[in-house]
Protein backbone atom coordinates (compact mmCIF):
# COMPACT_ATOMS: atom_id res chain seq x y z
CA UNK A 1 0.00 0.00 0.00
CA UNK A 2 1.33 3.75 -1.27
CA UNK A 3 1.12 6.90 1.28
CA UNK A 4 1.10 9.97 -0.02
CA UNK A 5 2.99 13.04 2.45
CA UNK A 6 0.77 15.80 2.64
CA UNK A 7 4.27 17.85 3.20
CA UNK A 8 5.20 18.25 -0.18
CA UNK A 9 4.14 16.80 -3.39
CA UNK A 10 8.15 16.63 -4.20
CA UNK A 11 9.24 15.15 -0.95
CA UNK A 12 5.75 12.26 -1.30
CA UNK A 13 7.03 11.37 -5.27
CA UNK A 14 10.49 10.70 -4.31
CA UNK A 15 10.19 8.43 -0.93
CA UNK A 16 7.94 6.42 -2.89
CA UNK A 17 9.16 3.73 -4.73
CA UNK A 18 7.41 1.64 -7.47
CA UNK A 19 8.75 -2.12 -7.78
CA UNK A 20 6.07 -3.04 -10.64
CA UNK A 21 7.20 -0.24 -13.30
CA UNK A 22 10.08 -1.80 -15.19
CA UNK A 23 9.14 -1.01 -18.34
CA UNK A 24 9.61 2.90 -17.92
CA UNK A 25 12.65 4.90 -18.90
CA UNK A 26 11.80 7.38 -16.21
CA UNK A 27 13.13 6.88 -12.49
CA UNK A 28 11.18 5.16 -10.12
CA UNK A 29 10.60 8.28 -7.37
CA UNK A 30 9.36 10.13 -10.33
CA UNK A 31 5.76 7.86 -11.73
CA UNK A 32 3.82 6.39 -9.40
CA UNK A 33 0.64 4.05 -9.91
CA UNK A 34 -2.21 4.36 -7.51
CA UNK A 35 -4.29 1.47 -6.23
CA UNK A 36 -6.96 1.99 -8.58
CA UNK A 37 -5.08 2.21 -11.82
CA UNK A 38 -3.81 5.60 -11.70
CA UNK A 39 -0.69 6.86 -13.00
CA UNK A 40 0.98 9.83 -11.30
CA UNK A 41 3.77 11.75 -12.84
CA UNK A 42 5.81 14.84 -12.38
CA UNK A 43 7.52 16.66 -15.03
CA UNK A 44 10.22 19.18 -13.47
CA UNK A 45 10.91 22.17 -15.85
CA UNK A 46 14.03 21.18 -17.91
CA UNK A 47 16.51 24.33 -18.08
CA UNK A 48 17.32 25.35 -21.47
CA UNK A 49 20.00 28.31 -21.33
CA UNK A 50 19.19 31.73 -22.95
CA UNK A 51 22.08 31.94 -25.49
CA UNK A 52 21.21 29.18 -27.19
CA UNK A 53 17.86 30.69 -27.69
CA UNK A 54 16.66 32.02 -31.28
CA UNK A 55 14.30 34.33 -32.01
CA UNK A 56 11.06 33.06 -34.06
CA UNK A 57 11.47 33.88 -37.94
CA UNK A 58 9.02 36.74 -38.66
CA UNK A 59 7.44 35.47 -42.09
CA UNK A 60 6.65 37.64 -44.84
CA UNK A 61 3.06 38.21 -46.11
CA UNK A 62 2.09 38.03 -49.31
CA UNK A 63 0.18 41.13 -50.90
CA UNK A 64 -1.96 38.35 -53.28
CA UNK A 65 -2.55 35.83 -51.25
CA UNK A 66 -5.91 34.37 -50.64
CA UNK A 67 -6.58 35.85 -47.09
CA UNK A 68 -5.64 39.49 -48.09
CA UNK A 69 -7.97 39.25 -50.86
CA UNK A 70 -10.70 38.04 -48.90
CA UNK A 71 -9.78 40.50 -46.04
CA UNK A 72 -10.21 43.27 -49.14
CA UNK A 73 -13.25 42.21 -50.14
CA UNK A 74 -14.87 42.07 -46.46
CA UNK A 75 -13.39 45.57 -45.56
CA UNK A 76 -15.11 46.81 -49.04
CA UNK A 77 -18.73 46.23 -47.42
CA UNK A 78 -17.67 48.56 -44.56
CA UNK A 79 -16.37 51.64 -47.30
CA UNK A 80 -18.66 54.40 -48.12
CA UNK A 81 -20.57 53.55 -51.28
CA UNK A 82 -22.35 55.58 -53.82
CA UNK A 83 -26.10 54.97 -53.33
CA UNK A 84 -26.26 53.85 -56.83
CA UNK A 85 -23.89 51.28 -56.30
CA UNK A 86 -25.40 50.12 -53.31
CA UNK A 87 -28.99 49.75 -55.09
CA UNK A 88 -26.96 48.05 -57.91
CA UNK A 89 -25.61 45.40 -55.58
CA UNK A 90 -28.89 45.10 -53.52
CA UNK A 91 -31.17 44.35 -56.47
CA UNK A 92 -28.28 41.57 -57.71
CA UNK A 93 -28.23 40.31 -54.16
CA UNK A 94 -32.17 39.97 -53.53
CA UNK A 95 -33.62 39.41 -57.57
CA UNK A 96 -35.82 42.86 -56.97
CA UNK A 97 -36.30 45.67 -59.74
CA UNK A 98 -34.16 49.10 -59.04
CA UNK A 99 -37.25 50.95 -57.98
CA UNK A 100 -37.84 48.60 -54.95
CA UNK A 101 -34.51 50.64 -53.48
CA UNK A 102 -35.55 54.46 -53.67
CA UNK A 103 -36.09 55.90 -50.56
CA UNK A 104 -39.72 57.25 -50.29
CA UNK A 105 -39.54 61.05 -50.97
CA UNK A 106 -42.78 62.02 -50.35
CA UNK A 107 -42.55 61.14 -46.60
CA UNK A 108 -39.22 63.36 -46.41
CA UNK A 109 -41.23 66.27 -48.54
CA UNK A 110 -44.82 66.09 -46.34
CA UNK A 111 -45.27 69.07 -44.31
CA UNK A 112 -45.53 68.70 -40.64
CA UNK A 113 -48.81 70.68 -39.85
CA UNK A 114 -50.12 70.69 -36.39
CA UNK A 115 -53.24 69.41 -36.05
CA UNK A 116 -56.30 72.06 -36.44
CA UNK A 117 -58.61 69.89 -33.94
CA UNK A 118 -57.20 67.72 -31.33
CA UNK A 119 -59.91 65.20 -30.74
CA UNK A 120 -59.44 63.78 -34.62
Amino acid sequence: MMRFCLKGPLLALRSIRCPKLNYSTMPSEVVVIADDGTIVCWHPEQHFPYQYTKPLPAEKIEENSVLSNRAKEAMDVFRKKHPEVVREELTKITFTTKHRWYPRARDKKAKKTPMDREYL
